[in-house]
Parts: structure tokens; sequence; C-alpha cells
């Protein structure tokens, strides 16, 4: 009865803050129409007579990558029904006399299905079964769906099957899960058990060690500021004391300055990768107290600077020299800068960050460029070329060339694949935009 409805409600609400599965929501939401004879607007968006109603509306979800499997908690009889359709195959992750598994109407609709138990807190899978679910996930056709009670360890089989698959550290895995915002590894409390019997599954962070600098002559130091989670790039010729400064920061000029003088090396430019949106250069207030010194950017970028630079240019410093790539996609104006050695060092400020990229949903990002910039430019480098990025947020200083064609949880998706998925990431802008960018479109001095 509608005098029902409104404890009903709050029932609800009380369910939704607990770590109850949306489909398992959705299904309390239903019952509580049936029930209570409606709820207000419930049935405002309900499909057209004869539509197809959308897999989300029956509590499925349909993570971006791969993008054809589907996820979903309990569902009711006719449910399953209505998706048995539009389904090659069927996982179910509990045992086959579980009282939600609706056998008959997979069968009726065709569908291949194959039950392999798949347990969760506290019990977790054993090696045999986790080896069950990711390979009838390698073997069975697509479109598939992954069931279990509440719609938690589906996720977890799912991202154990592409970790497998695709050869993910642990760290890889942890991003993409974020990416893809799964439910047991974003939202669920109670599925820590999971996750870490998981990551212990998979390869630990950087199982290829790193090669140090291995560049004649030169003198390095990777500089670090936390509150932006920047990277600043010292790089000096140990021969003639001359030395570049790749994108400096602001609040720590002083840091930079401090350091260029105890390694007694001279400032000759101050190079930029890209406009950045998160700090402001600090190389126009360098050129101000030292006029000798040039700043530098991408002629792409549309930013004010000393010299503009582009793709095949050189930025020499002394005896060495570095190596100008583009790679747009983050912006328009991003460059890679490559120092030739065994092995070389590349410098690709947000194009590349270690099992990451830059965002591409502002300051003329693309993300299909995106994709190709890094693909085309810096993975054809030799695979043990150092990558030194422009931000890292999780304590890693460098990565290489190979680790990154590997382990890399966006880069080694298709370019739809990863387009699509940075579309959807709804990432918050960084704090500093609106001083930041115009700013560093007139190389950091603000008048």
């Amino acid at each position: 009865r509608r005098t029902h409805t409104v404890p009903l409600r709050i029932f609800v609400l009380q369910q939704l803050n607990s770590d109850m599965s949306s489909a398992e929501v959705r299904i309390l939401l239903t019952k509580a129409v049936v029930v209570e004879g409606g709820l207000e607007g419930a049935q405002d968006d309900a499909p057209a007579e004869g539509a197809e109603v959308p897999v989300e509306r029956l509590g499925v979800e349909v993570p971006t990558v791969p993008g054809d499997v589907g996820l979903c908690g309990s569902l009711r009889a006719q449910d399953v029904a209505a998706l048995a359709g539009r389904y090659k195959a069927w996982i179910y992750l509990n045992t086959a006399d579980h009282p939600d598994f609706h056998l008959a109407e997979l069968e009726a609709a065709g569908v291949q299905v194959v039950v392999a138990p798949f347990p969760g807190p506290p019990t977790m899978p054993s090696d045999e079964q986790a080896e069950a679910v990711v390979a009838a996930l390698e073997r069975l056709p697509r479109p598939l769906m992954l069931q279990c009670s509440t719609g938690m360890r589906v996720g977890a089989a799912l991202l154990l099957w592409l970790a497998k698959h695709r050869g993910y550290t642990g760290e890889s895995a942890d991003v993409l899960a974020t990416d893809l915002d799964l439910k047991f590894w974003t939202k669920c409390t109670r599925c820590g058990p999971m996750r870490e019997w998981l990551l212990a599954k998979l390869p630990a962070q950087d199982a290829p060690a790193a090669s140090l600098p291995c560049v004649e002559g030169l003198v390095f130091r990777q500089l670090f500021d936390p509150e932006t989670s920047t990277f600043t790039y010292v790089l000096g010729c140990a021969a003639t004391q001359e030395a570049v400064l790749v994108d400096p920061v602001l609040e720590q000029k002083e840091r930079d300055l401090v350091t260029l003088k105890e390694l007694g090396l001279q400032l000759k430019y101050v190079i930029n990768t890209h406009a950045h949106a998160d700090h402001i250069t600090s190389g126009g207030s360098m050129r101000k107290d030292m006029p000798e010194v040039k700043t530098m950017i991408s002629k792409a970028s549309g930013a004010n600077a000393d010299i503009q630079i582009q793709e095949g240019d050189k930025v020499t410093f002394g005896n060495l020299a570095l190596e100008v790539l583009a790679t747009p996609g983050h912006t328009d104006g991003c460059l890679t800068y490559y120092l030739a050695g065994s092995p070389g060092m590349a410098f690709t400020g947000d194009a590349l960050l270690i099992r990451g990229c830059g965002r591409t949903d502002f300051q003329q990002g693309d993300a299909r460029v995106l994709y190709e910039s890094v693909h085309g430019k810096i993975f054809t480098l030799p695979g043990g070329t150092l990558v030194y990025p422009g931000h890292d947020y999780k304590g890693r200083n460098m990565s290489t060339v190979d680790e990154e064609k590997q382990f890399n949880p966006r880069m080694t998706q298709s370019k739809e694949e990863f387009a699509k998925l940075m579309a959807e990431l709804n990432l918050p802008y960084p704090k500093k935009i609106e001083d930041a960018v115009p700013a560093n479109m007139v190389c950091g001095v603000q008048e």
C-alpha cells in the first residue's frame, strides 16, 4: 500500500549505504513498485512497449574494457530471460544449486553456460577455481555475462582475467580497476581480502629492473614537488657546465637554483614539455633574474617563450643534445625530449606516465592522437630507454619503454578501447588550472 512507501524508501536508502550491489538495489526497487503499488516517478523512464530494456536497467554493468563482458549480481528469472538472448555465453560464479541460478531460462535461449564457483571473503578461490574462471573467460564466445550474488566477485574475476591475459603487474591492475570503476575495487568496504588475494596472484611492480642513466658526460638530478607531484629534471654537461632545466615549478625556484649552484652548473635553457594546467612554470621568473637564460616551449602550444621548438629540433647544452619529438594528445603542444645513450632517456611530460598517461579532456586533448603519439614516437624508441615522466602519484621515479609497452594498462588496449576509456574517466579539473594555464601561456610571467 502507498502508506508504506516512505518507510520503504528509508529502508532502500539504508541498503544503499551498505555493501549491497547495484543489481540487488535495483531488484529491491522493482519489488517495491510491485508490492507498494509504485513509487512516485518509478515508471517515468520506462521503455516503450515492445522496446528492448537497456541492460543497465536490469542491473548489468558493462566495463569499457573489454567492452563485451557484462557484470551482474542476483537477477530474477524474468530478467535472466530478458537478457539471455543478448549473450552467447554466461559464467555463473556460485554453485549450480544456488536459488538465484536460472539455468532453464539460459538454456531456452541457447546460451553456453559455465558454472565456475569463485568464492569471496572469508573463503578465497583456490588456484584451481581461479584458473577455471580465467580459462572460461579466455575461451568462451562474446558477448559474455559474469554473474555472482552481489555483483562484486564478478569484477574480481574479470580483473584477474584481464591481468593474466595482458601480463599486468599488480600495480597495473590497480590502475585499470580504478579507471574502470570496478565496484569491488573502488566501492566495496568488505572486499579488501579479495583485493589482496588478487594482487598476490600477480607479479610485483617493476619486475624488470630499470637501468640507471648511462650517458657519458651527463650530470643528472630528478627533483620532485610534493604539492603537485611534478618532476623537474636537471641535465648538465660535465665538460662545459652548461645545463637545462625541464618542467620547473615556480614554488620550487630557489631549490632548483641552489641545486644548479651546488652542482657547478650554469643554466642555459628552461624547457617545458607543454603548457601545464597544474602548476606555473618558473621559467619566466628565472629569465627575469638571469637574462642570459632562454625559455623554450613547443611552437604548437601557442605559448610565448624565447625559443619555440618543434619535432626534429635539438636542444644543445655543452656536448650533449636533447632530440625533440612531438607527442600531442594530452595537449596540442606536448613534446618528449630524448637523450641518446646506453640506455637513452626520454622525458615524456604528461604524454606517458608510469603505468598511465595524461588526461585528454581539456587543452585540445585528443585520446586517439595521444595513443598514436605514444605508440608511434615513444614506444618506437629502444626498449631499454628510461622513461622519466612529468608526474607520479605513487612514489615511483622512472620506468622503461619495454615496461610500459608490456604493463601500461591504458596503452596496452586497442586505440578504440583507449579512446572510450579516456572519455569516461570523469576526472575533476586540476585545482590550479585557472591560474596555471594563462600564466604558462606567457611563460609563467604574471604581471
